[in-house]
C-alpha cells in the first residue's frame, strides 16, 4: 500500500466514524429534553457512550458485508495477458507498444489532509497532556505541607490520577457531614471509573478535533457524569441527607473554581448548580420496566445507525478500495475487456487494454488493441467501443486510443 493509499484510507475511515458518531449524537441531543425527567440520570449518562462508540468504532470495516462479483477476476502479469490473446488470435503478427505509466511526486490531496489531521490531533492531545503534567508537577511540589501556595493551587475537591487515583482537598475546614458527602462523591467517581472516561473523551476529542459537535458531546457527558454521580450518592440518603448533600454542593460552589485537566471535580461549573440541586430535590425511583424498555429502544436505534454505516461501507466503491491501486486498474482493464467481448460477439472480438494513471488514482488515458478472427470491425463498431470504454473508465473519449491489430 502506497503512502497515498494509506492516507486516503485513514481519512475515509475517520470521516466515516465522525459521520456515524455525529448522527448518533444528534439523535441523543434530540432525545435529551424528552427523557430529562423521565429516566434515571445514570441512564442519561451511559446513553452518551453510544455516541463515543460511533466516533471510535470503524463499523464500515468491522461489519463489512462482503460483495461478490464473479466478473471481477484478478489479472496476472501483462505477459500472461498477451499469451492469452495470442492463443485466440489469428496468425497476424502482433506488435504492441505501451506507453509508460505516468508517475507524479506531488503529494495527493488525501496525503495533505492526513498530515493536517495528524497535526491537529497531536496538538489537541498534547495540549491536554502537557497541562495535566504541569499541574501534577506543581501539585507534587507542594503536597507535603499546607501553605499559602498550596491553598491557591487547590480550590475545590478533586479526584485525580489514573493508576493511583487520589482525592485532593483544598486547605479549608470542612464539617464532618460535608467531608462525608465530598468523599462519597469522589469515591463514587472512582468506582465508576470516571477518570478513564475523562481520558477517553480527551482522546476522542483529539481524533475528531475538526468536528465541533464532539466538543458539545464532551461537555454534555461531563455534565451527565456529575448528575449520575449525585444520583448514585443520594439514593442511599433520606430527605435530610439529600438536603445536606445539596448544602455541600452550594458550599463547594462558593469556592473559586479552576478546572483541572483529566480530573474529576465535585463541582466544575457554577452554571449547572441549579440543575444539580433540582435533580437532587426531584430524585425518585424509576420503574425497572421503563428503564429496560428505553434501553432496548436506544440499542435498537443505535444498531440501525451502525448497520446503515456498515451497509454504506459495503458499497462498490469501498469494495474496490480493498485492492491496491495497481490491482484496481487491472480489475478495470479486465472488466473493460469483458465488456468489449460482449459488445460484438458475432466477430468474436478480443482486446488488450492498457490504462495509464497517476499515483492519485486518476486515469489519464487508455490504449485499446482490438483483435478479430474475421474482418476488422467497421468504424461504427470502433466508435461504439470507444464510447463504451469512455463510460467504463469515466474518461474523455479523446483520451482513448483504439487500434486494430
Amino acid at each position: 500500500m502506497t503512502v497515498e493509499e494509506y492516507s486516503s484510507e485513514i481519512i475515509r475511515l475517520i470521516l466515516s466514524m465522525t459521520f456515524t458518531g455525529s448522527i448518533i449524537s444528534s439523535l441523543l441531543f434530540i432525545l435529551k429534553p424528552i427523557i430529562k425527567d423521565r429516566l434515571p440520570k445514570s441512564f442519561q449518562y451511559y446513553m452518551w457512550f453510544s455516541a463515543v462508540i460511533g466516533l471510535m468504532l470503524p463499523v464500515s470495516k468491522i461489519l463489512r458485508i462482503p460483495v461478490s462479483d464473479a466478473s471481477i477476476v484478478p489479472m496476472k502479469s501483462m505477459y500472461d495477458i498477451v499469451l492469452r490473446i495470442s492463443d485466440t488470435a489469428s496468425e497476424k503478427p502482433v506488435n504492441l507498444v505501451f506507453a509508460p505509466r505516468q508517475i507524479t511526486c506531488l503529494p495527493s490531496a488525501a496525503a495533505i489532509l492526513y498530515i493536517f489531521w495528524q497535526i491537529g490531533m497531536v496538538l489537541a492531545l498534547g495540549f491536554h497532556i502537557l497541562c495535566y503534567g504541569f499541574y501534577i508537577r506543581k501539585l507534587g511540589r507542594h503536597n507535603l505541607s499546607a501553605n499559602q501556595q498550596e491553598t491557591e493551587l487547590v480550590k475545590t475537591p478533586i479526584l485525580i490520577g489514573f493508576f493511583r487515583p487520589s482525592v485532593i482537598l483544598p486547605d479549608k475546614k470542612y464539617g464532618d457531614m460535608e467531608l462525608r458527602n465530598i468523599l462519597m462523591h469522589e469515591m463514587t467517581h472512582r468506582k465508576r471509573h470516571d477518570i478513564f472516561v475523562k481520558w477517553l473523551l480527551i482522546f476522542v476529542g483529539a481524533v475528531h478535533w475538526f468536528n465541533p459537535l464532539v466538543h458539545f458531546v464532551r461537555r454534555e457527558m461531563n455534565k451527565a457524569c456529575e448528575l449520575a454521580c449525585d444520583e448514585s450518592v443520594i439514593k442511599r440518603l433520606d430527605r435530610k441527607g439529600m438536603q445536606q448533600y445539596g448544602d455541600t454542593l452550594i458550599a463547594v460552589a462558593a469556592d473559586s473554581i479552576r478546572k483541572m485537566p483529566l480530573s474529576v471535580t465535585m463541582f466544575e461549573d457554577k452554571k449547572n448548580l441549579k440543575e444539580r440541586l433540582g435533580a437532587i430535590m426531584k430524585h425518585k425511583k424509576y420503574p425497572r420496566r421503563t428503564v429496560i424498555t428505553a434501553s432496548i429502544v436506544l440499542v435498537t436505534i443505535v444498531c440501525v445507525i451502525l448497520g446503515t454505516s456498515a451497509l454504506h461501507g459495503a458499497s462498490r466503491h469501498d469494495y474496490m478500495d480493498n485492492f491496491s491501486l495497481q490491482d484496481q486498474m487491472q480489475i478495470r482493464e479486465g472488466k473493460l475487456k469483458e465488456a468489449i467481448r460482449n459488445y460484438d460477439k458475432e466477430n468474436n472480438l478480443a482486446a488488450l487494454v492498457s490504462i495509464n494513471y497517476l499515483d492519485s488514482g486518476e486515469i489519464t488515458n487508455a490504449y485499446i488493441y482490438i483483435i478479430s478472427h474475421g474482418e476488422n470491425p467497421d468504424s461504427e463498431i470502433l466508435s461504439g467501443i470507444k464510447a463504451l470504454a469512455s463510460k467504463e473508465l469515466e474518461l474523455d473519449i479523446q483520451n482513448i486510443y483504439l487500434e486494430c491489430i
